[in-house]
């Protein structure tokens, strides 16, 4: 077997230490999410870079959105959250919306 230098895209692989720490904080905040069962996190992504974490994906109802964000603020070394989670609640009403719009069109 050969040993070759880890690489990405034949550069050097840096600060793994730094990828470390964001893989914690990720698993903590998944975690916390996961354990709260006040948050639906069964379609969330959670990305973090340094103190900052990023939310991404679908929750059932609008009210776990807040939740999911200040879940997130409460691990330790958190202290921004850009929260993109999205209501399934709100986009299965939207859809519905258009369709009865579309429907109605159509009959006129």
């Amino acid at each position: 077997m050969v040993h070759k230098k880890a690489a990405f895209f034949g550069k050097p692989v840096e600060n793994t230490e730094d990828w470390k720490e964001g893989a914690r904080k990720e698993d903590a905040i998944a975690s916390e999410l996961a354990a709260s069962g006040l948050v639906d996190a069964t379609e969330v992504q959670v990305t973090v870079e340094g103190d900052e974490a990023r939310l991404m994906g679908d929750v059932y109802l609008r009210e776990e959105i807040a939740t999911a964000g200040n879940i997130a603020l409460g691990v330790e070394g958190i202290n921004r959250v850009r929260n993109g989670l999205r209501a399934r609640e709100h986009s299965i009403q939207s859809r519905g919306k258009e369709a009865d719009a579309r429907a109605q069109t159509r009959t006129l």
